[in-house]
């Protein structure tokens, strides 16, 4: 299985290509077989390398996992904070779905594994506070981005710290639909949903 996911060498000295190639390897295997197949020698086989060289990157399939979630949440929260305002909240709900979407289908099925797993190592585990300290970030950013939307369209953002989680939430209920083809069953076409969703999303959070 790890043959199908083989990367194109890395040229030697390369480090950041050689993590890169690692980290390409890891998530194929999760999106492939999900977080019990994330093994450092699975990785290593696909990324091309030995195991001695994943562990020169990383201290196990843990940090692998969470370099994995901040290389996606980056991604989102390099979009919100670049996203035009004037879109308006549904619109900017829209420009981040697709990524959320991709981050949910590489990496969101194996979360609950994860987390079981470096628990059992103390709840002060690296993994878990740097994994935490990631998602309030992305979180804040959202937060914020939604705040500056709705006011360059003349509307106030709900006072409630639980607005931002409440939208990552109903964002990744969207992703799940489209991924497991759900609205598609019911003969609602995809477009259709993501319009739906993100106005009424939007309808829920400001006065």
């Amino acid at each position: 299985m790890a043959q199908t996911n083989v990367q194109p060498g890395t040229a030697w000295g390369d480090t950041e290509g050689r993590r890169r190639d690692i980290l390409a390897s890891a998530e194929g295997l999760l999106e492939e077989s999900g977080y019990p197949a994330l093994t450092i020698r699975a990785i290593a086989a696909g990324a091309g390398v030995s195991a001695g060289t994943v562990y020169q990157y990383f201290d196990g399939k843990e940090e692998v996992f969470v370099a994995l979630t901040a290389r996606r949440l980056e991604q989102v929260r390099a979009t919100l904070e670049e996203v035009d305002r004037l879109l308006g909240i549904a619109g900017v709900l829209r420009e981040i779905l697709p990524q959320i979407t991709e981050l949910w289908r590489k990496l969101g099925r194996s979360a609950p594994q994860w987390e079981a797993k470096v628990l059992a190592s103390g709840r002060r585990n690296k993994g878990v506070v740097t994994s935490a300290t990631l998602y309030r970030n992305t979180l804040r950013t959202l937060e914020q981005t939604l705040r500056e939307t709705a006011e360059a369209a003349g509307q106030t953002l709900v006072e409630d710290p639980a607005v931002a989680h409440w939208v990552w939430d109903a964002l990744i209920g969207v992703a799940d639909d489209l991924l497991l083809g759900g609205s598609r069953q019911g003969r609602v076409p995809r477009r259709r949903l993501v319009r739906f969703a993100t106005e009424a999303i939007e309808r829920s959070i400001v006065t």
